[in-house]
């Protein structure tokens, strides 16, 4: 058999024409160097449609990622060369993922997994060297970093910001923007951060107290920005008073939303959500998301109309494991162990995924599958 990548271009792209939506651009685009600019190229001209979030799958130690696809009518695994998240924690944000290696140093970059671009950030030692602490001697399975999320893609605008909470001592928030040297401490005292969205323009964090927090983060044009949070308001709900319980922030429809996740205590199971509606004056009960869903786990959370989404159910929550405390301790690898959907209607969960994928590292997680260029 000949070399693929030696095929004329012209006859790639006429292959790569036949394709009408993005999925289908992954493992095509996984074949080879020519093959990737040629997709590249020719997606620009699909007409778009609503993205279905892919899964990746967890971490099996090799040069190889799967993603997973609910929408298609059997449900089927893409696999695609990916040596960049070998081995390495990655939170998606934004349609890229925000790595961090297995070393000592912890390199950081932001990467697209698609077309494996990278941009390089400051390690994750320059986090620990914040709060005055040491380098570590050895790596253990311990994630310093729990939450990374964009303000803005890095494929359409160069003007963004990475947020990043973290714990090497104690619970606390820094940024990042193009051209930063260093990770900016954001200065102020927080309680341990249990999501972060930007919404509206505005970065939000919502603590495990019921907390919610506000602020601004000027783009790269500001060399030093004043970062001033406030809170916005100190949600009382009994649900921010029980064990086993995680707090997610999403926008759906326009308006953001607090979803909040149960579980059966230390076993990390999740067995029920509660969805409230945030607003400047009091917190709104909401009964159901309508005609849309929700995919949530360790990282981003992602709001779809499931009615213009194939495979997607409306008014159910797509959940992946998101117990880092325990990732270490179960047998078999930890993370991966807590995946389905959940109907809000008639609190049923159902699976959605039909194997087992676990890793302590990086388990499975949500991407949305975005093909764009980089804006420098």
């Amino acid at each position: 058999m000949g070399n693929w990548e030696e095929l004329p271009y012209d006859l790639i792209v006429l292959i790569a024409k036949r394709f009408k939506l993005l999925r289908d651009f992954i493992p095509f685009s996984s074949v080879c160097t020519s093959w990737r600019i040629a997709a590249t190229n020719e997606i620009y001209k699909v007409p778009p449609v609503p993205q279905v979030p892919l899964l990746m799958l967890a971490d099996k130690d090799d040069d190889y990622r799967e993603f997973y696809s609910l929408s298609e009518d059997v449900q089927v695994s893409s696999i695609i060369y990916l040596p960049e998240a070998r081995k390495a924690e990655c939170y998606s944000t934004k349609g890229w993922l925000c790595t961090i290696s297995y070393t000592i140093d912890g390199e950081m970059n932001l990467l697209h997994p698609f077309s494996r671009t990278q941009i390089p950030l400051p390690p994750e030692k320059n986090l620990w060297a914040l709060q005055d602490i040491g380098p570590v001697e050895k790596r253990v399975i311990y994630h310093c970093v729990d939450k990374a999320v964009l303000s803005a893609s890095p494929s359409v605008t160069s003007d963004y910001v990475l947020l990043v909470s973290y714990y090497a001592g104690v619970n606390d928030l820094a940024f990042w923007r193009p051209g930063d040297l260093n990770w900016n401490h954001i200065d102020k005292k927080w309680g341990a951060v249990s999501d972060i969205n930007y919404y509206d323009g505005q970065f939000y964090v919502v603590g495990y107290d019921g907390g919610v927090w506000v602020f601004d983060i000027a783009g790269p044009n500001e060399p030093h920005p004043i970062v001033e949070p406030r809170l916005l308001f100190q949600l009382e709900d009994d649900m921010f008073k029980q064990p086993g319980m995680e707090f997610y922030l999403v926008e759906v429809s326009g308006a953001l939303l607090l979803v909040g996740r149960f579980s059966h205590g230390d076993g990390c199971q999740t067995f029920k959500f509660k969805v409230v509606e945030l607003d400047v004056v009091k917190g709104e009960i909401r009964t159901n998301l309508g005609d849309s869903a929700i995919f949530l786990g360790s990282n981003e959370v992602i709001s779809v109309d499931a009615s213009k989404c194939a495979g997607v159910k409306p008014n159910h929550i797509y959940f992946t494991d998101d117990w880092e405390e325990r990732f270490n301790d179960l047998e078999g690898g930890g993370g991966g162990r807590d995946m389905g959907a959940y109907n809000l209607e008639d609190g049923k969960i159902e699976s959605f995924y039909p194997g087992l994928s676990l890793s302590p590292i990086c388990p499975p997680t949500w991407i949305t599958p975005l093909f764009f260029p980089i804006k420098s």
